[in-house]
């Protein structure tokens, strides 16, 4: 088969791990194999300035110069005009990430007669209420019908995959399961520069500080008003120590997590970063990096932090995190939605200097040699083109 025209769609290029993982592989699609289009339906996000520069990009809110406040008809007007663009650039396939771009992306897709590759990202059994907004018994409904119909449907994991089923009505084993792929080696690069803060390099009289660090999109499923209030309690339970919580990311929670984080006196402990381009610097200066997440799919960030060498502690989601540490083996895993299983957790490495000595090696060396970006595109790549050759794609 010759290249395949791909057009690859999400909302926005924001910072989060589905716009990061989609980053990634625009970057290592085999150009031969794949000609990469993007289609967006809003042009902005940091992570723009990172797409490949071969890429064309493509925007709704550009093609579209009518009222923006048509409420559920813009949504028509989205799919409408995504018809027109399949059609116009002749794509191939169509690849869409998040289920709020399938809504769009699968729609368009069947409409133009192209075929489709969908991607569930979290477990939608806790993930999809707190991001569908209105009619949600409809957009559920739609998607039941939209995925079924699709050439392909991929989650980043087999617990999201199973939960996909049972969550939207599927038959059993319709989902594959394909894995983020991390860029090791662009990482660890990212890794070798020094952070030069004064707050986060602090030692106590006793000459001790302990350095936490956590990254997500800020908002109220990643947990992160727990592990502040863990901190707190930490303090207590360590008052020897010095405590430095860097939380890195942006979202919709930034101002009451800073509140509290005010009531409980902790401004001196625990900062909230923003979006850091250096986020695999300050994970590799942690001492920690711990994931509180309610929910997830395949965190990005969590092997981030392994690939740089750190220590890790992570809630035992649904899915995802016990995917990626295997039961435990590479890292700490404790009780989803409790202070007390985090504080725990923590302090399991706080009082034993070597206790994180036993994942730090063993969980980089898995993370390079099974979560490999090369690999993962080079899985998506035949994905792709069995859709294009109109091929059933089986689960996995």
């Amino acid at each position: 088969m010759s290249r395949i025209r791909v057009v690859f769609s999400i909302g926005s290029m924001d910072c989060g791990g589905a716009e990061r993982q989609l980053c990634a592989l625009l970057r290592h699609l085999n150009r031969d194999k794949i000609e990469p289009l993007l289609y967006l339906v809003y042009r902005s996000g940091p992570l723009l300035a990172e797409l490949p520069d071969d890429v064309a990009v493509t925007a709704f809110e550009e093609r579209y110069t009518g009222s923006q406040r048509l409420g559920f008809l813009m949504h028509g007007r989205r799919v409408r005009d995504m018809v027109r663009y399949l059609q116009e650039c002749q794509a191939d396939v169509c690849y869409d990430r998040t289920f709020l771009m399938t809504l769009i992306a699968a729609d368009a897709a069947q409409r133009a007669g192209v075929p489709n590759v969908s991607t569930v990202v979290t477990d939608p059994t806790l993930g999809f209420a707190p991001v569908a907004g209105r009619h949600q018994w409809a957009k559920k409904r739609i998607l039941r019908r939209l995925y079924n119909r699709s050439t392909c449907v991929l989650a980043n994991s087999t617990g999201a995959a199973r939960s996909a089923e049972r969550f939207y009505g599927l038959r059993e084993g319709c989902v594959s399961t394909l894995y983020n792929g991390l860029d090791f080696e662009r990482v660890q690069s990212d890794a070798a520069s020094k952070i030069d803060d004064a707050w986060w390099n602090a030692t106590s009289e006793a000459g001790k500080c302990f350095r936490i660090v956590t990254a997500g999109r800020v908002n109220e499923q990643k947990g992160f008003h727990l592990l502040v209030d863990a901190v707190g309690r930490l303090q207590e339970q360590f008052p020897e120590v010095k405590f430095r919580l860097a939380i890195l990311g942006e979202g919709p929670s930034r101002q009451k997590l800073q509140q509290k984080i005010s009531d409980l006196g902790l401004a001196s402990s625990v900062r909230l970063m923003g979006f850091r381009s250096d986020a695999p610097a300050w994970y590799k200066s942690a001492d920690l990096f711990v994931l509180p997440s309610f929910l997830e799919g395949m965190p990005n960030v969590l092997l981030e932090a392994m690939a740089c060498g750190t220590a890790v502690l992570s809630t035992d989601c649904p899915s995802g995190p016990r995917e990626i540490l295997q039961d435990g083996t590479f890292g700490e895993l404790c009780e989803v939605g409790s202070v007390e299983a985090l504080v725990a957790g923590i302090s399991k490495f706080v009082a034993d200097d070597h206790f994180a000595e036993r994942y730090v090696e063993s969980g980089q060396n898995h993370v390079k040699q099974q979560f490999s970006i090369q690999n993962a595109a080079a899985k998506l790549e035949d994905v792709l083109r069995a859709a294009a050759s109109a091929k059933t794609i089986t689960a996995r």
